[in-house]
């Protein structure tokens, strides 16, 4: 893969006149990456795209942490990129319970088939996608499909949260094969899902019942192995929203004390790395625990083509559509 050296772009807010290094109003300016006086901030931006964040040059700072980002990626390896659908809904769509024991029961996973439900035959069925596709899949048998679906379940204690076990369980006497739409990274998908009956609960619960492979999962990574933690003012990219040509929509993550928040990227030849900064702190301030993901609008000065857009605070790439747990 190529090296830092090779060059990396700075990119302000859309084409303004106070870019810094250019007189021609460019979005940016190419220098070589040991100039430590090429880094000097240059004052915030307003965003040209109503509702996005101030998109600002890096500062010294942030570009160090992209160069420690871009180098831990390559010795990592080029990041997968998924060749399935990435499944954004849940294996299992619930449309809710009637008791707070029925939630229980399906929390701890104590739910059972009456005994001509588990001799339901799988075959297969057909997926339709977002694009207006479709194609034929293999599907699962109920109690395949179900198990997966409780794949998260609590450990079962014996008194159930206290509940009696005879009040502490589901009993599914149907199941029909028939088709609902489900969340993916490209939009709402048609898939064939077994509609469950239960016992005593007016709503069905379906789980999905195609078989393992067709869907990709969205993966739960923490930072790259030997990566340096981010320091509290540098905020990471949670979610790539949109890509056209150069324009690039990218969330980043916020909180309660996230006020002068503004994004930044810097552009390599192999990759982008993408997030933002906040001002520092005055010392002993209490912030609050909430979370919130703030759209921006990067301009690249190239196509962004295949090149991965990484996170500068864990250095794992961002997928269309999919955002990062």
């Amino acid at each position: 893969m190529g090296t830092f050296a090779l060059g990396l772009v700075l990119l302000t807010g859309c084409g303004s006149a106070d870019a810094p290094g250019r007189a021609d109003g460019g979005v940016g300016t190419s220098v070589p990456a040991h100039d430590a006086t090429a880094w000097a901030p240059v004052p915030p931006l307003p965003s040209p795209d109503p509702g996005m964040l101030p998109v600002r040059a890096p500062s010294a700072e942030f570009a160090d942490r992209a160069k420690v980002v871009a180098d831990a990626v390559r010795r990592a390896g080029p990041p997968p990129v998924p060749t399935q659908p990435v499944l954004l809904s849940s294996w299992a769509l619930l449309e809710g319970f009637d008791t707070g024991e029925q939630k229980v029961a399906w929390t701890y996973g104590h739910v059972t088939l009456a005994p001509a439900v588990g001799q339901a035959v799988a075959g297969s069925g057909t997926l339709r996608l977002p694009d207006g596709s479709s194609r034929p899949v293999d599907l699962v048998g109920v109690r395949p499909a179900l198990d997966r679906a409780l794949e998260g379940a609590l450990s079962k204690p014996r008194d159930c949260d206290g509940i009696p076990a005879a009040q502490c369980r589901l009993v599914v006497s149907e199941a029909v094969l028939v088709e609902a739409a489900v969340r993916t990274s490209g939009g709402d998908a048609t898939v064939p899902v077994w509609r469950l009956t239960v016992e005593g609960l007016a709503h069905p619960i379906s789980v999905i019942a195609v078989a393992d492979g067709v869907f990709a999962q969205p993966q739960h990574l923490g930072p790259l192995p030997g990566l340096p933690d981010a320091p509290p003012e540098l905020h990471g990219a949670d979610s790539l929203r949109r890509v056209e040509g150069a324009t690039v929509d990218v969330g980043i993550a916020g909180g309660g004390c996230d006020a002068g928040l503004v994004a930044h990227v810097v552009e390599l030849d192999d990759m982008v790395v993408v997030g933002g900064t906040t001002p520092p702190l005055p010392k002993d301030t209490a912030c609050t625990a909430d979370y919130a993901s703030r759209p921006a609008r990067l301009h690249l000065a190239q196509p962004l083509g295949t090149r991965p857009v990484i996170d500068i605070a864990s250095g794992r790439p961002r997928v269309l559509g999919v955002p990062a747990f």
